[in-house]
């Protein structure tokens, strides 16, 4: 990963937190401060949550100490004048880096556990864990009228950049193994949930719920729908006629075609050079045409999967079959 590819993920992670803080803000105390079962106790613990993730991040790649620890913040104002003073920490620790600085190796101890990470691949971790999070406000904003909006990476780069920019630096690159990595880390975070969706009654896997797919028959329809038409967009510039979550009997129906999408869409991406990566791809959406780097779709997709993922695990955790952690670190550290 480039440097500049990096810190296209922090302007999104930045763009996504503002989101939701702003819908935040209309919120009561009371509101902020109720109890939820989505894992950090309340709307305002979990916000904290993403912004403890991340400074805490920051202070071990980056041997930080800036005197400040996070702790409870009445409301989002004073969240947000922290959140203000971390990213300002965080884009110096961005600015430094150059392009040898991306595979620098962090190792430490967990508990009984070393492990061993690359730098470039814990600070998208830090943003992918923030897509999480964050879509777990955003079901609950939502759920209090509140809705932050679209808050996908595609969302983002057009509300920045509009239908056409991806110029790039002669000297930027990306790696396919790279990419590849997160691609890979997304399968595996899908089979995680297919594994335990196999083991619900059919009445749970498509009871209705407010998650905004229906169901999580839905919600997993969905993914497997969304790297479809991904994979068929960017491959042969065509739409293709969405799957409709009836066409699936059961998470073991889905996971017979997914099986079949995957071997499509790894032939095609072994196929790719690290140059075709920062080649230009079009797709029609809203009734124009946009333009982006191929990397940049790739990047929706992971970032997209982790989001729905993200309310699967929170109905599957509500019946009593949580997937368990689904991190990039928990990923590598499976590797």
């Amino acid at each position: 990963m480039h440097p500049e590819h990096i810190k296209l993920y922090y302007r999104y992670n930045h763009w996504a937190n503002e989101r939701i803080l702003d819908a935040a803000e209309g919120l009561t105390r009371q509101e902020l401060t109720a109890a939820n079962a989505l894992g950090w106790g309340s709307l305002l613990g979990s916000l904290q949550h993403i912004l403890g993730a991340e400074t805490g991040w920051f202070r071990f790649l980056f041997g930080l100490d800036d005197g400040e620890r996070d702790g409870d913040y009445r409301d989002i104002s004073a969240l947000r004048e922290r959140w203000q003073q971390s990213n300002a920490t965080l884009w110096r620790c961005l600015d430094g880096l150059a392009a040898g600085d991306m595979r620098r190796v962090h190792s430490g101890r967990r508990g009984d556990r070393e492990y061993s990470w690359v730098l470039w691949q814990v600070l998208i971790h830090v943003v992918n864990h923030g897509t999480q999070h964050r879509s777990e406000c955003a079901a609950l904003l939502t759920g209090l009228g509140h809705s932050p909006g679209d808050m996908d990476f595609s969302q983002f780069l057009y509300e920045r950049y509009g239908r056409s920019d991806f110029a790039h630096p002669a000297s930027e690159s990306i790696a396919r193994a790279d990419m590849e990595l997160l691609l890979r880390y997304s399968d595996w975070a899908n089979e995680r949930l297919l594994d335990i969706a196999a083991a619900l009654p059919g009445e749970q896997f498509s009871a209705p719920n407010e998650l905004g797919w229906g169901s999580l028959r839905g919600t997993l329809v969905h993914l497997l729908d969304a790297e479809i038409a991904w994979r068929e967009l960017l491959m042969n510039g065509v739409f293709v006629e969405r799957i409709q979550p009836g066409d699936f009997a059961d998470a073991a129906a889905i996971r017979e075609r997914w099986v079949v999408e995957r071997a499509l869409f790894w032939r095609w991406i072994e196929s790719l050079s690290d140059d075709d990566l920062l080649g230009a791809a079009s797709y029609a959406a809203e009734g124009e045409r946009r333009y982006r780097l191929l990397w940049q779709c790739l990047a929706h997709l992971v970032n997209h999967g982790t989001q729905h993922r993200s309310e699967c695990a929170a109905l599957l955790t509500g019946f009593g079959h949580s997937p368990g952690n689904l991190d990039l670190t928990m990923y590598l550290d499976a590797g």
